[in-house]
């Protein structure tokens, strides 16, 4: 078993932010030293990630993977973006939540032009999209969408 001394030094020589490197460096940690990791992937909750994160200055992608599905990108745009309408379809064959098709209605993209518009949503999805492997996005205003629905 390694030391807390060898751990601190492999978590020192982690890169910064969300990499594929990363992704396989904690795989690496599961391996090398499982009884540090094993506690955080086993309590899977809100406060052990952000424990993750503040440390690690990373979101692991055991813990997105967890998390992503069509529903929850549902309720996040819900929410954050106030949308009156959300639409997510997880349009991976076999449904394994990377390629997603999302429609939102929302009174935030009133008088807001197209570009930023996806800009609101992608900043809504910050955490989630560098997991993404596609994503097709249709954002409208309640005028617009009210109008779509009748023809």
């Amino acid at each position: 078993m390694a030391s807390a001394k060898s751990l601190d030094r492999w978590k020192a020589r982690l890169p910064e932010g969300g990499s594929t490197a990363l992704t396989y460096a904690l795989v690496r940690a599961e391996v090398s030293f499982p009884a540090e990791v094993a506690p955080v992937r086993q309590q899977g909750s809100a406060a052990a990630v952000r424990g993750v994160v503040s440390r690690l200055g990373c979101r692991p992608s055991w813990t997105t993977a967890m998390e992503l599905s069509a529903e929850y990108l549902r309720e996040k745009l819900q929410r954050d973006l106030e949308a009156e309408h959300v639409e997510v379809e997880d349009t991976t064959l076999n449904r394994c939540a990377c390629s997603f098709r999302v429609l939102v209605v929302s009174a935030k993209f009133e008088g807001k032009p197209l570009l930023q518009r996806h800009r609101l949503v992608n900043a809504c999805l910050a955490e989630e999209l560098p997991h993404i492997h596609a994503f097709e996005q249709k954002t409208l205003t309640p005028e617009q969408w009210a109008r779509q629905r009748q023809k």
